[in-house]
């Protein structure tokens, strides 16, 4: 069977064999890249193929196979800020491996999800990612049991003990910000940390204070101030009451952009200029970034990164790690809010 239509006739494998004067299994043979026939056969089957528009029954073939060609990707946040930026590293990676993508939304509701893996299952799936759009955390176990067959790992999330998830290093990229500052003249640096009910902000303040340390600054609590929420309008209120604790300081380190998007206003309103009198650097390299009052110098997550790793590691293509945590290396973007 095929998916080809001519004068309203389904075309067939056996319609190719017959117009190329060959057998059905000399057709499945060239479409299957086998190496057992001859090259003038594979040519004129390959050239009959093209003539008759003939394109091979993925699903038929997957039955047969117990593989499909796709990678499956369940969410429960398909309007994460994140999401298509994930989506897209997998996707390069399942492009590159010539196998498809499929997108399941579960809304975090387990009833949806588990319906939605039983058809995924159903379809023969090669591989499957949990992925969340928006924020590092939890994630229980699959609404329902996949099969031994079907790898699966966790994007931007974490699984139950036992499973391998992909993860920014946050950490790291805090001691990037810090690193950036200090190397710019930098020396009484505060961080407007996020909630603090949050992963990220428990490892980007290890950071920024691991950092600190390591280049003989001072890391005391007065320093550190968090947001109640990731809103600019408590980045702004949180500036203010770091600049009244610490009227000295000359640097100021954002758990977010939208975090320092606060921030610098606040710095504005109170004549402090940008990066002469205060360099400010932010987290996520968000498009708002760039078009700030200056320019804001921020990490970048490692976005379409984690997902190629999450791609390449569901398709055998990279080795799961010992710990079964794989963190992602973030970069900075310097812009003009730090001193160049």
């Amino acid at each position: 069977m095929s998916e080809s239509l001519v004068d309203g006739k389904r075309i067939t494998l056996r319609d190719v064999a017959t117009a190329a004067g060959v057998t059905t299994s000399t057709v499945s043979k060239v479409i299957n890249d086998r190496r057992d026939v001859g090259p003038e056969v594979r040519q004129r089957v390959q050239e009959t193929i093209a003539a008759l528009g003939y394109r091979p029954n993925s699903v038929a073939r997957g039955l047969r196979t117990q593989r499909s060609d796709t990678i499956a990707i369940v969410t429960d946040d398909l309007e994460g800020i994140f999401t298509n930026s994930l989506m897209r590293g997998v996707e390069e990676v399942a492009s590159a491996a010539d196998k498809a993508v499929l997108l399941c939304n579960s809304y975090g509701d387990r009833e949806r999800e588990a319906r939605q893996l039983s058809r995924l299952i159903d379809r023969q799936i090669d591989a499957l990612i949990f992925m969340s759009g928006n924020r590092v955390g939890p994630r229980p176990e699959p609404a329902m049991e996949v099969p031994d067959h079907i790898p699966y790992v966790y994007l931007y999330e974490y699984g139950p003990p036992g499973t391998t998830a992909v993860l920014p290093d946050d950490q790291g990229g805090a001691a990037l910000a810090v690193d950036h500052l200090i190397e710019r003249g930098a020396r009484r640096i505060v961080f407007l940390n996020g909630p603090t009910d949050w992963e990220a902000t428990a490892d980007r303040l290890a950071g920024f204070t691991a950092a600190l340390e390591r280049n003989g600054l001072p890391a005391t609590s007065d320093l550190v101030e968090s947001s109640p929420t990731w809103d600019p309008e408590d980045g702004y209120a949180t500036m203010n009451a770091l600049f009244e604790r610490v009227p000295d300081l000359d640097a100021v380190f954002c758990c977010s952009d939208d975090l320092a998007t606060g921030a610098l206003e606040a710095l504005h309103d109170r004549g402090v200029a940008v990066p002469n009198d205060v360099q400010v650097v932010g987290f996520d390299n968000r498009s708002l970034a760039i078009h700030q009052r200056p320019p804001l110098t921020t990490v970048a997550l490692p976005l379409v990164e984690m997902g190629m790793e999450a791609g390449r590691l569901v398709l055998g293509e990279r080795p799961i790690p010992e710990s079964l945590e794989l963190r992602v290396g973030c970069s900075l973007v310097a812009r003009e809010s730090t001193r160049s």
